[in-house]
């Protein structure tokens, strides 16, 4: 499979169709390597290109029934699974699996693994290197241990964000025009988020996209996130919090739940491999 490239154009351009995350398109969780998970749930798609380590884990309750026709876990090395249920889709997995007292009423168990993940980390480290290039337009205050975000695009609004804004930070603010998109580009290669959530005005979490394309080390407890995250190369402990939106990592470990409300704004790109999110109704 060829490496998928991302022409980048100006933020005050016109910007392309949906979030161009090729493989990752239609995932509530893509995790390139490892994923962890304890006592929560996942309501939408989950791909994991190592292994999968779950216990008392629910996946997809929030999609509608596949009948057998979508894969809803696709696991590229080994499963080891006890307690849960995947609720409305198959699971597919490449190398052993092991299940105790796990459901797939409306699916079934195989080893028809369709993802090539050593392609999908080129591609989205890629396109998380191209966004974070693109020049912020909007406008960033920090006051009373806050963040106030703003900005005037009706389109696609950008903003530039370092990991040190986050200490110590006690909410985000984000105001742009109704029904535009947000891109939030975070450098820095650690970031905690901690006890806040983001408040939002104009934008949607669905039209709300952070990508922190230099972060390895993620931490995110009892936060009640909004909007989708790119992070190709972060390893993510996730507890007590939730996100309303997609995840892309590395790895992730712990009980934050994800909630499938998958990107269907703008990015600033253009010429995308044309894949965009289409959420499951």
């Amino acid at each position: 499979m060829h490496t998928i490239g991302y022409i980048l154009i100006a933020a005050a351009c016109s910007p392309a169709a949906a979030s161009p995350l090729g493989q990752a398109e239609g995932f509530t969780v893509f995790v390139l390597e490892n994923y962890q998970a304890n006592n929560t749930d996942c309501t939408g798609r989950v791909a994991v290109g190592g292994d999968a380590q779950f216990n008392n884990v629910g996946i997809g309750s929030g999609l509608p029934n596949s009948s057998g026709a979508r894969d809803d876990l696709i696991v590229g090395d080994d499963l080891l699974w006890t307690n849960g249920q995947n609720f409305n889709g198959n699971t597919q997995v490449s190398n052993d699996v092991s299940l105790t007292s796990v459901g797939t009423p409306n699916g079934s168990v195989g080893a028809s693994v369709t993802v090539n993940f050593s392609d999908a980390k080129s591609d989205l480290e890629a396109l998380s290197d191209d966004l974070a290039a693109i020049e912020a337009d909007g406008t960033v205050v920090r006051q009373w241990g806050q963040l106030f975000l703003s900005g005037q695009e009706s389109d696609v609004n950008v903003f530039d964000l370092d990991t040190g804004d986050f200490y110590p930070c006690y909410g985000l603010h984000i105001d742009v025009p109704a029904g535009s998109s947000v891109l939030v580009n975070v450098s820095g290669s650690i970031v905690s988020l901690n006890w806040f959530q983001p408040f939002l005005t104009g934008v949607e979490p669905d039209h709300l996209f952070f990508n922190f394309a230099e972060c390895t080390v993620f931490q995110m407890n009892g936060i009640g996130w909004k909007g989708s995250i790119l992070a190709p190369r972060a390893t993510m402990q996730f507890n007590n919090g939730q996100i309303d939106g997609g995840l892309v990592l590395k790895d992730l470990q712990g009980n934050g739940e994800s909630h499938h409300l998958p990107f269907s704004g703008d990015l600033p790109l253009s010429d995308p491999p044309g894949v965009t999110i289409a959420p499951y109704d």
